[in-house]
C-alpha cells in the first residue's frame, strides 16, 4: 500500500525531530562534562582515532612507514642521585610501549651498553645519528621528577616536567646528521585531585605505576590511538 504525502512528510518530521533531540542530548552531556556525552557519541559516530603530535607535524606514521627509531632518556644530576635508575626505566617502558604500537625500535640493551661503555653520558644527537642506523632518535629530557608528596612522607602524588624532542637522521656528505623535526613540552601530576596514602598502595607499586603511566603518555605523542584509550 503507498504511502500518502501526508504519512511520508510526517515520517519525516519525526526523523528530523529524533535527530534534532539526539545532537541537543549530546551538546548538553559534553557541555557539563559529563562521560555519558563521550560514550553517546561513541554510540552514534564511533570510536574516532586520534592522530599523534609528532604524525601531525611531520606527516610521518612511524608505524605504517616501517621507521626505526631510537629511544633515549636523560635527567639532570639532582634527580640521578635519588633515583639512579630513572633513565633506562623510561627508555626500557617507552619503548615497549612503542613496539607494541608496531614500531620498530632500537634494542634498549644495545642502548644501554653503549651508554655504559661511553660513561653513561652523551654530548649530542649527532653522535647517536652516527653510532646507531636508526631513522628516528626520540629524546625524552626530564628536568623535574618526583612520587612524593613533599613535607608528606606518606602521600603519594606523581610530578614530572620536561621535554620531549624527535630528530630524522639524514647522512650528508657520508656523515650522518640528526636534524630536529619535533619538539614538545611535557608535563604530568597524578593523582591531580589529591594524593595516595601509602597505607592504600605501596610507595614501590605506586612508582611503577605512575612510570607506566608516564611512558604511555610520552608514547602517545608518536602513535595514534582511539578516543577511548584516553589516560586519565
Amino acid at each position: 500500500m503507498m504511502r500518502t504525502k501526508q504519512q511520508t512528510k510526517s515520517r519525516f518530521c519525526t526523523h528530523r525531530r529524533c535527530c534534532v533531540l539526539v545532537l541537543l542530548v549530546l551538546v548538553c552531556l559534553e557541555a557539563s562534562g559529563c562521560s555519558l556525552g563521550v560514550m553517546a557519541g561513541k554510540l552514534f559516530f564511533g570510536d574516532p582515532l586520534l592522530t599523534c603530535e609528532f604524525t601531525k607535524r611531520t606527516n610521518v606514521d612511524l608505524s605504517e612507514e616501517q621507521k626505526k627509531v631510537l629511544v633515549i632518556c636523560s635527567t639532570p644530576e639532582s634527580i640521578r642521585s635519588d633515583y639512579p635508575s630513572l633513565n633506562y626505566d623510561l627508555l626500557e617502558q617507552i619503548t615497549y610501549d612503542l613496539k607494541r604500537q608496531g614500531i620498530e625500535v632500537q634494542d634498549t640493551g644495545e642502548v644501554a651498553t653503549w651508554l655504559d661503555d661511553n660513561g653513561g653520558v652523551w654530548n649530542d644527537v649527532d653522535e647517536l645519528a652516527e653510532n646507531f642506523k636508526v631513522d628516528y632518535i626520540i629524546h625524552v629530557d626530564i628536568d623535574e621528577f618526583d612520587y612524593r608528596e613533599p613535607n608528606s612522607p606518606n602521600l603519594l602524588r606523581g610530578k614530572t616536567f620536561g621535554t620531549v624532542a624527535a630528530y630524522e637522521v639524514h647522512e650528508v656528505d657520508g656523515i650522518r646528521r640528526a636534524l630536529s623535526v619535533f619538539e614538545s613540552d611535557y608535563t604530568s601530576e597524578y593523582p591531580s585531585h589529591m594524593p595516595v596514602s601509602i597505607e592504600q598502595e605501596s610507595a614501590k607499586v605506586f612508582r611503577k605505576k605512575y612510570l607506566d603511566r608516564i611512558a604511555d603518555q610520552i608514547g602517545r605523542f608518536f602513535y595514534n590511538y582511539h578516543s577511548s584509550e584516553d589516560i586519565y
